[in-house]
């Protein structure tokens, strides 16, 4: 109850009302009792001279006549209130009003004897016992021509002043208690007016708190109160406005994390994982599933140390390759936890195996005939006296390794053309069943001198569009290859299968066959299934790559199947004119 600044303004009001209304009463009551005992005193003492005046002349009579002092008391019945003596220097009455059976006995008193020492007035104040009433006494001293003569004891009761002190006591303090009640009433609204702004702050703050924004404080007045209220109500809407503003800004951010192509994992400080985006959980197999951590997964437990700097590192997580950037998150100094960027590099590195491959392979295949050239020229120039049928014999060897180089170099070129997209290509019309004939007539005589049936099955009148002399190679290597290795005797023949939108060109021959384990790899680059044979035939191991290559091209694709010494069949699939792929 007393955190509440309504009860704390209302207790503050009333202590000080209460605290005045003590100062004033205590003051008022003080100077008012002063004022009337005072008032009173001085009435009493100015009687008291007056009997000391009037007593003086009949002492000194009664010291030279005892039997000639009068009374001086019984004169002025109607001046007296109270009790009045006149006492001789050794405090002996010798007058009273209150009966004569008192003349002749002393009186002690301390006021008389106050006064018989000092010979100055003296006043006092007692509770007579009998009455219980309050009196004020007054002695005075009884000169006669400077000589001290006796004294006026007079008492008076003051009573009444105490009554009416009293009574105007309990006047103020009644008067006091209802204004101290008004005081309370009063102030119970006054600080209901004044906290009211305060609570309603109060309350705005602890929805702002609690993440509520929308409610806004009451301005009902200009003066400090309304100005908190009115800043109140600008702070909502500024942090209304900040954190939407951060919200958006972190929701766009949670969603290029999220949906970023490389995948990013936060760990804290114990290498727990606080966060995986999409592309993680695809990178990692979904690692929730897996008996391992994501930093076992990821191995950060050996590469975050003790220095906790940045590092990159390639990990293997099953069949594939990742390339791990680890960054720690620091805060007051302190590794707070970190971030690892992960990127699948299994293509990659299998594209730079490739191209070490392909410049191993190229090395390869042109060192080859450049030996056997250098060598039988080393032999030509030693012997340069040799038979002509020798030299012919040794100059047609080097014909036929230089062929081979010149086949090699074109298909590198033409692969890398093909690569890079810079080879033109030439669109035209092309009719199916002539581009078959045409190459089935270029190949006739060479499959004829082998022994090799070689010939096109069916007719089509479907087109295809596409670069003839590009198409004519894919033709030339497939039939190329097909005599290679189809045996004397053996058949190649040569169809098209026409559909609805592809042409399916197939060539199929009786030849030796290509090994199941070998026919994955038939359309890379260099590949040969046997390869010192294609080597003596000539073969540079370009062919089905450049047939790959060449159908891609016009939105085709290739497919190879075979059975080992029974034969191979080849599949092009080209699209018709008028369909795109």
């Amino acid at each position: 109850m007393w955190r509440s600044i309504r009860v704390k303004l209302v207790a503050v009001y009333l202590l000080l009302i209460l605290f005045s209304l003590q100062v004033i009463g205590a003051y008022f009551v003080r100077s008012l009792n002063t004022s009337l005992m005072r008032n009173e005193t001085q009435t009493v003492k100015a009687q008291a001279q007056l009997i000391a005046s009037m007593a003086a002349p009949e002492i000194t009579k009664a010291a030279k006549d005892p039997q000639g002092f009068s009374s001086v008391l019984a004169s002025m019945p109607q001046l007296i209130n109270g009790s009045a003596y006149i006492l001789n220097p050794q405090g002996v009455v010798l007058d009273t009003s209150v009966g004569r059976a008192l003349i002749g006995q002393k009186r002690v008193d301390s006021v008389v004897t106050e006064t018989t020492v000092s010979k100055q007035p003296a006043t006092a104040i007692r509770v007579d016992p009998i009455t219980n009433q309050y009196l004020l006494e007054v002695a005075v001293p009884i000169t006669d021509q400077g000589r001290f003569q006796g004294v006026v004891e007079y008492d008076v009761p003051v009573q009444g002043i105490y009554t009416t002190i009293h009574q105007v006591t309990t006047i103020f303090y009644t008067a006091s208690l209802v204004a101290l009640l008004l005081t309370a009433a009063l102030s119970v609204i006054l600080a209901q007016t004044i906290a009211r702004p305060v609570v309603e702050v109060t309350r705005q703050a602890r929805h702002m708190a609690a993440g509520d924004f929308t409610r806004r404080v009451a301005v009902n007045s200009n003066d400090e109160f309304g100005e908190l209220s009115t800043a109140i109500n600008d702070l909502a809407e500024k942090l209304a406005e900040a954190l939407a503003e951060n919200a958006r800004e972190r929701d766009r951010l949670q969603a290029v994390i999220t949906y970023m192509g490389e995948g990013v994992v936060v760990l804290d400080a114990n290498r727990e994982t606080v966060f995986v985006n999409d592309a993680a959980h695809r990178l990692l197999t979904n690692p929730e599933d897996q008996a391992q951590t994501v930093a076992d997964l990821l191995g950060v437990r050996n590469h975050a140390g003790s220095d906790s700097t940045e590092g990159t590192f390639v990990r293997a997580i099953g069949d594939n390759l990742m390339h791990v950037h680890l960054t720690p998150m620091r805060q007051h100094g302190q590794v707070d936890g970190y971030v690892a960027l992960i990127r699948d590099v299994t293509e990659q590195e299998k594209l730079n195996q490739a191209r070490r491959d392909f410049v191993s392979n190229v090395s390869h295949e042109l060192r080859t005939p450049l030996t056997s050239i250098k060598s039988y020229l080393e032999v030509l120039l030693d012997n340069q006296d040799a038979d002509a049928k020798t030299q012919r014999e040794f100059l047609g060897v080097i014909e036929r390794e230089t062929d081979r180089m010149v086949r090699l170099t074109q298909d590198l070129l033409h692969l890398s053309g093909l690569d890079s997209r810079q080879t033109p290509i030439r669109w035209s019309d092309i009719g199916v069943s002539d581009w078959l004939t045409s190459a089935v007539d270029r190949f006739q005589l060479q499959a004829a001198s082998l022994g090799v049936k070689l010939e096109v099955q069916g007719k089509t009148d479907a087109v295809i569009r596409g670069d003839r002399d590009m198409l004519d190679r894919v033709l030339d290597n497939l039939l190329g290859n097909a005599l290679k290795y189809t045996a004397s005797g053996g058949r190649i023949t040569l169809s098209a299968i026409p559909h609805s939108t592809v042409v399916k060109v197939v060539v199929a021959d009786t030849g030796m066959g290509i090994p199941a384990e070998d026919l994955p790899h038939v359309f890379e680059r260099f590949f040969r299934v046997d390869k010192a044979r294609s080597r003596r035939r000539g073969g540079s191991g370009l062919g089905l790559a450049l047939v790959r290559e060449i159908t891609e091209l016009h939105s085709g694709r290739v497919r190879i199947s075979s059975d080992l010494n029974v034969g191979t069949t080849v599949t092009v699939e080209l699209p018709r004119r008028g369909v795109s792929h």
